[in-house]
């Protein structure tokens, strides 16, 4: 019973008026795109130039040879090769050259993923899984507004969107690291951005978007409240004018207030006067 009324009495103090639909689909979409981006498997993009140019290299037959059938080629690198447990292996060729490997259950992948590069792959996790659940949370303060409290301050001012923004401008910082680090691993190949950065920045966008739908929102409330006001004023002054003739005194403040005020102070300035002169 306690916990049913302390719901109601939640669900008393919103304000349904306050529903932003949308700032909630924007939320909504972002939230989907930071999910859909920490599932990628496309944040990095290889190219292997000796394959396009016909021509294998050496060290790649080797690694073949060594791991046999579980070796891959390394077209692609996302947050979803990570989910899995990993571990890094490595040999030295028959030229001297040291060999990474990464390995997962399914495969194995030579020259390709450092533990440096797992690492910037788990912060990616973390940031996107981080943005999710704030997306998460601010579409159900924007479908369902809270009462006055914490989170009212943190959905009017929009300070989770903006961390959202922070947040998805750290994943392509980090991202950028990442690519740099695998493009000193591979040299002679084409590494770049993938369809998970694109993923990450696009939902960044739609909280940004969402911002800016809050915002509207807010200076709308905040004109329609002025309107209101001149209004019941205007009212009031009408109904001052139409009684002036019984009650005067209602006109003085709308008219004259300032006037009024000085004739109140200079008539208080008068009394100590007055009684002076009678006690004479």
């Amino acid at each position: 019973m306690f916990l049913v009324s302390k719901i109601s009495s939640i669900f008393n103090g919103m304000d349904f008026r306050e529903t932003n639909v949308s700032a909630t689909i924007f939320h909504s979409l972002a939230a989907t795109l930071a999910i859909f981006a920490m599932l990628s498997t496309d944040w990095i993009l290889i190219e292997d130039m000796s394959v396009r140019n016909g021509s294998l290299d050496a060290d790649a037959v080797q690694a073949v040879q060594f791991y046999m059938k579980n070796t891959e080629p390394c077209h692609a690198i996302g947050c979803h090769d990570f989910w899995e447990a990993i571990r890094f292996g490595g040999y030295i060729d028959a030229n001297g050259k040291t060999h990474v490997a990464f390995h997962t259950p399914s495969r194995v992948l030579v020259d390709c993923i450092t533990p440096s590069t797992a690492n910037y792959f788990y912060i990616l996790i973390a940031l996107c899984f981080v943005i999710s659940a704030t997306s998460v949370l601010c579409a159900i303060m924007s479908i369902l507004p809270p009462p006055a409290g914490f989170l009212s301050w943190l959905r009017a001012n929009s300070i989770l969107e903006m961390s959202n923004m922070m947040l998805t401008l750290c994943c392509c910082t980090i991202a950028i690291v990442a690519q740099t680090d695998i493009a000193d691993q591979r040299q002679n190949d084409i590494v770049a951005i993938g369809a998970g950065v694109f993923l990450v920045c696009i939902s960044g966008l739609l909280s940004f978007l969402a911002a800016m739908a809050s915002i509207r929102q807010s200076n709308r409330k905040v004109r329609m409240r002025r309107i209101d006001n001149q209004r019941l004023l205007c009212a009031r002054s009408l109904r001052s004018w139409r009684d002036a003739g019984r009650r005067p005194e209602d006109v003085r403040p709308i008219v004259d207030f300032e006037r009024y005020l000085d004739e109140s102070t200079d008539g208080d300035k008068q009394v100590p006067n007055t009684t002076a002169n009678l006690a004479v």
